[in-house]
C-alpha cells in the first residue's frame, strides 16, 4: 500500500522538527562516525570513505584509515586503497593486515611485480600473515607469463585442501592443451575437414569433407565428359571451400585455444574469489 505524497512531506517536515527540538548535531564527529559506519556496512563504500575522511582524527585513526582503505578497495580505486593502508602504523594492530590488503590491492591492480617486491621487503618468514602472502605471491605465477617454479616449491604454501586445485592448475600453466594451429592447417590441407575434428568442431569437419569432396568429383566428372565450362566452375567452386578448410580450420585452432585460455582465467578467478584472496575476512557490521 503505497502513502500519498503529501503524507510523506509532512513525516519528513516532522522529522526535521524533532530533531531540531532534540537538537541532534548531524555533523558532529560522533554522527558522521556513526553514518559512515552505516554505509559501510550497507556497502556503499565510496560515500562511506568520503564519510570518514570527514572526521578531524582521521589520520591519527588507524581504524578509520583501514576501513577507509578497505572501501576504496571494494569499488576498485586500488592506488587510493594503498596510499590509505601505506598510512597505518607499524604499531597499529592493523599493520599486518594492511600489508596483506595492499598486496591485494598491487595483484588486483595485476601490478605483480610490485606486488612481489613488496612481498619480499615486508613480510619475513616469522610474519603471522607471511603464510597468507606466500599464497598470494605465488599465485601470481600463474597468471603472468613468467617461468614457473619447480611443482613441489610452488604448492608448498598452500594448505591439503588448496593444494589438489592449484596442482590442476599449474598442470595447465605448464603444459597447456592448446591445438596447433599449423597442425591443424597441414591436416586439412591433407584431408579436408580434418583440422576442424582436430578442433573439435566435428561437425564442421564433416560438412567441410563433404563440400570439398563433391564439387571435387563433380569438377573431375564434368572434365571427364567433355563439359569443359561446368567442370570449370566446379573447379572454382571446390578450390574455394579447400581454401575456406584450411583457413577455417587455422582459425578453428585459435578459437579453440582462446577459449580454453579464457576457461582458465575464469577458473583462477573464481577460485581467488572465493578464498577472498588469501585475505582474512574482518567484522566491521555484527
Amino acid at each position: 500500500m503505497k502513502f500519498p505524497i503529501y503524507l510523506c512531506v509532512l513525516e519528513l517536515f516532522a522529522s526535521i522538527l524533532l530533531a531540531q527540538e532534540k537538537q541532534i548535531d548531524f555533523n558532529s564527529e560522533k554522527n558522521i562516525k556513526k553514518f559512515a559506519d552505516y554505509l559501510f556496512c550497507d556497502k556503499d563504500y565510496l560515500r562511506a570513505a568520503e564519510e570518514y575522511q570527514k572526521l578531524n582524527g582521521y589520520e591519527g585513526n588507524d581504524t578509520i584509515i583501514f576501513k577507509t582503505g578497505l572501501s576504496y578497495l571494494f569499488i576498485g580505486d586500488y592506488s587510493t586503497s594503498i596510499d590509505n593502508f601505506s598510512n597505518i602504523s607499524s604499531l597499529s594492530p592493523f599493520y599486518e593486515n594492511s600489508k596483506l590488503e595492499r598486496m591485494k590491492a598491487q595483484f588486483l591492480m595485476n601490478d605483480y611485480f610490485g606486488m612481489r617486491s613488496f612481498y619480499n621487503n615486508n613480510f619475513p618468514e616469522d610474519d603471522s600473515l607471511s603464510d597468507r602472502a606466500n599464497r598470494l605471491f605465488t599465485f601470481s605465477y600463474l597468471i603472468t607469463e613468467d617461468r614457473l617454479p619447480q611443482k613441489e616449491k610452488f604448492l608448498l604454501p598452500f594448505n591439503s585442501i588448496e593444494k589438489e586445485k592449484i596442482s590442476s592448475f599449474y598442470d595447465w600453466k605448464n603444459d597447456p592443451p592448446y591445438k596447433s594451429s599449423a597442425l591443424a592447417g597441414i591436416l586439412s590441407a591433407i584431408v579436408p575437414g580434418s583440422g576442424k575434428i582436430y578442433t573439435g568442431d566435428i561437425s564442421d569437419g564433416i560438412f567441410s569433407f563433404l563440400v570439398t569432396g563433391v564439387f571435387t568429383f563433380l569438377a573431375y566428372d564434368n572434365f571427364r565428359a567433355g563439359h569443359d565450362t561446368r567442370a570449370w566452375i566446379f573447379t572454382g567452386l571446390a578450390a574455394f571451400f579447400y581454401g575456406g578448410n584450411v583457413y577455417g580450420s587455422i582459425a578453428a585452432a585459435q578459437i579453440y585455444n582462446a577459449k580454453i585460455t579464457f576457461e582458465f582465467n575464469k577458473g583462477l578467478n573464481v577460485f581467488l574469489e572465493s578464498n577472498n584472496y588469501f585475505v582474512p575476512v574482518y567484522e566491521f557490521c555484527n
